[in-house]
């Protein structure tokens, strides 16, 4: 019967080493992964950065852009006025010609009508003015009069042919100011077509970087998601380990007051940590009585004793001071730090509940009190949730 018992006690006994040691592995595994996600959330934020500065030039030539797109835009409106100027001026010299050509057909009429009367008068004749003269007066006068016919003539002649080249003058204005006006015409659409391409190509990329931004908005929430999946899971294994490791609760260290708890904090002494919010994390609990109270074991292990030296810079900080680290089975340790003395050698196996130290206010420490840390598989977990609640 007691062989029976011990065999069965070291089957359960080898059946717990086997389940801590796969949980374990699972645990190392999860944190390993998370590990990796972390480093690959880490580099997606540092693409986004990189994404927003590109953004940020971007939006730089996308102002230089509208800044050109206002000018260009003031030059069409300028060129369009001009268009407007230059079609008035091309309507009224097209009405100043119509009423140049008006009046020197209507000159030319004249003329030949003048023409055809003196011809069917004949007064077109000189000989015939000289030889009905009936005196010498009367011929002199004869003479004058029809250089003065003649002299008429030559004048409305020359004036006729002034009208005619004013006229060509006239067309040739016109269609200098219609080729000017075609000109104007293809500049500003020329112009438009170039503000249009701009707008086009400030439209696609706007268009390309709010793309970029949620597809790497989407990655970000994805690998948040599994990261949140991960941590749960490593909380659930390490509970599980817990509860297979240990027919009972751990012990409290010490008794007294938690001044600071697990996780994220705003104490600025605390190390850096870039997932938190305050970008802060405490690694485990603080736990404040008397100066020198004993401080008890955990659980049973090995005592490594550990000090940290202070140079109380601006760049320095002191950490533990003195503290404890203990070496418990499953892949846990436990630290206890500020103590004020150690009370075993290093390297020495304690049972659980032995004094391994005393209560202090060494290393980076505002006041008496106990920082009591557990780790598994080299990750903080809470401590709360291996401690009994009271």
């Amino acid at each position: 019967m007691r062989s029976a018992r011990l065999h069965a006690a070291l089957a359960l006994g080898l059946l717990t080493v086997l389940l801590l040691s796969t949980v374990s592995d699972t645990i190392y595994d999860k944190q390993r992964a998370l590990q990796g996600l972390n480093g690959s959330i880490v580099a997606t934020k540092t693409q986004i950065r990189q994404l927003l500065d590109q953004e940020r030039a971007l939006q730089g030539q996308i102002a230089a852009l509208d800044a050109q797109l206002h000018t260009v835009q003031v030059q069409i409106d300028q060129e369009t006025a001009k268009l407007v100027l230059l079609g008035q001026q091309v309507d009224l010299a097209k009405e100043q010609l119509v009423l140049k050509q008006a009046e020197l057909a209507q000159h030319i009429a004249d003329f030949g009508r003048r023409m055809r009367i003196m011809y069917k008068s004949g007064q077109v004749s000189g000989l015939e003015l000289v030889f009905s003269a009936a005196n010498f007066t009367d011929l002199m006068n004869r003479i004058f009069f029809f250089n003065d016919i003649v002299r008429e003539d030559r004048r409305q002649v020359a004036e006729l042919q002034k009208e005619r080249a004013e006229i060509e003058t006239m067309k040739a204005d016109l269609e200098a100011k219609q080729a000017q006006q075609a000109q104007v015409v293809k500049q500003i659409q020329d112009q438009k077509a170039q503000l249009q391409a701009v707008r086009d190509q400030r439209a696609a990329r706007v268009q390309q970087i709010a793309a970029i931004e949620a597809q790497f908005a989407r990655m970000l929430a994805d690998m948040e998601a599994q990261r949140a999946a991960l941590q749960a899971q490593i909380a659930s294994l390490i509970r599980e380990s817990f509860r297979a490791r240990s027919s009972g609760k751990w012990k409290w260290p010490i008794d007294g007051v938690i001044t600071q708890g697990f996780g994220c904090t705003s104490y600025p002494f605390e190390p850096y940590d870039p997932s938190c919010p305050s970008l802060h994390f405490h690694s485990g609990i603080d736990i404040a009585t008397d100066y020198g109270t004993p401080v008890h074991a955990s659980d049973g292990g090995i005592v490594h004793n550990f000090a940290m030296g202070c140079s109380w810079s601006a760049s320095a900080l002191c950490g533990y001071g003195r503290y404890v680290v203990i070496v418990h089975a499953g892949g846990f340790t436990t630290l206890y730090g500020h103590l004020s003395s150690w009370a075993v050698g290093d390297g020495v196996q304690v049972d659980k509940d032995t004094v391994i130290g005393y209560e202090g206010s060494t290393g980076n420490s505002t006041g008496p009190h106990l920082h009591f840390e557990i780790d598994l598989a080299g990750t903080p977990v809470d401590p709360l949730a291996y401690l009994p609640a009271s």
